[in-house]
C-alpha cells in the first residue's frame, strides 16, 4: 500500500497546513489503521527520498512500538539543511525548479488559507526562487518552527538513524544531485542499520544494464530484502486452508 502525503494525491488538502519532512503523525495514523486491519502480518515500509527523512522521524519517534518489522530508506535528504543548499547550484537547479513551482503551485491554490494563517501573498510566492525561501516563509511557520533553519536542525533525519529499533537498510548513491558527503553517516551505526553507499545511482534511479535493455537494481534488491516475510505469509495462508480443509 502506498500512503499519500497531504496535497500529493492530485488534490489540494483542505487545511492550511500540509506536509514535510518530519510530519509523522499521518504515517502514524496510517499505520494504526493498517495494524488493525492486518495485525497479524508482517508489515514492512519503504521510505524515497524526503518520504525517507521523513520514515527515519517517525521510526526514532516511535521506536518503542513502531507498528513495522523493517524498512527501506532510499535516497533520503537526512540533512536538510545540507541538501537544500545542494540543490540551488549547478545541474541541480533543475530539480530546485521542479520541486519549488510544485510547491508553489500547491500553495497558490490555497492562497485563502495561507493569507489568514501566514499574511502572505500571491506575488511573494510567485518571485520565491529558492526551496529554502518557500521553507522560510510557509513550511517552517506553518508547522511550528521558528523559520528553515528550526526546521531543517529539527527534522533532519541524520541524528536520529541510532533512535531507531527495527531493522533498517539504507541505501544512498555518491552521486545523488540532491546530496552531499554531509548526508553519509560519519559515526557508529547502531547494529539494526545496514548501510548501502553505492558509487552510482542518482536520486532513486539506480540504473543498470544499457539503454536498449536496462535493470532497475531497487526493483531486485528492495523485494529481496523481504523475502522472508513474503515466505511466512504463504505458508501461513496454506497452513490456515488446510486447517478449513479439516474443518
Amino acid at each position: 500500500m502506498m500512503m499519500h502525503f497531504r496535497g500529493c494525491s492530485g488534490k489540494p488538502n483542505k487545511q492550511a497546513r500540509a506536509y514535510h519532512s518530519g510530519e509523522t503523525e499521518d504515517a502514524r495514523l496510517f499505520l494504526e489503521h493498517l495494524h488493525q486491519r492486518f495485525p497479524y502480518n508482517p508489515k514492512v515500509a519503504v521510505g524515497i527520498s524526503l518520504g525517507g527523512n521523513m520514515l527515519v522521524n517517525y521510526l526514532a519517534k516511535y521506536a518503542d512500538q513502531p507498528l513495522l518489522n523493517e524498512a527501506t530508506i532510499i535516497s533520503a535528504p537526512l540533512d536538510l539543511a545540507a541538501c537544500s543548499k545542494r540543490i540551488e547550484r549547478g545541474f541541480s537547479k533543475l530539480y530546485n525548479s521542479y520541486l519549488l513551482g510544485s510547491l508553489k503551485q500547491s500553495a497558490l491554490q490555497k492562497l485563502h488559507l495561507l493569507e489568514d494563517k501566514l499574511g502572505i501573498d500571491r506575488e511573494t510566492i510567485q518571485n520565491m526562487r529558492f526551496l529554502h525561501q518557500f521553507d522560510d516563509a510557509i513550511t517552517a511557520p506553518l508547522h511550528g518552527f521558528l523559520n528553515a533553519r528550526d526546521y531543517y536542525q529539527k527534522c533532519s533525519g541524520l541524528p536520529k538513524l541510532n533512535q531507531t529499533s527495527i531493522p533498517i537498510n539504507l541505501i544512498h548513491a555518491k552521486d545523488d544531485p540532491f546530496m552531499t558527503d554531509e548526508v553519509i553517516p560519519n559515526f557508529k551505526l547502531a547494529d539494526n542499520i545496514t548501510y548501502h553507499l553505492m558509487p552510482k545511482g542518482g536520486h532513486v534511479g539506480f540504473i543498470q544494464g544499457t539503454p536498449s535493455s536496462p535493470k532497475f537494481w531497487l526493483e531486485m534488491v528492495v523485494p529481496a530484502f523481504y523475502d522472508k516475510f513474503v515466505s511466512s505469509i504463504y505458508y501461513q495462508d496454506v497452513n490456515h486452508d488446510r486447517t478449513l480443509a479439516r474443518s
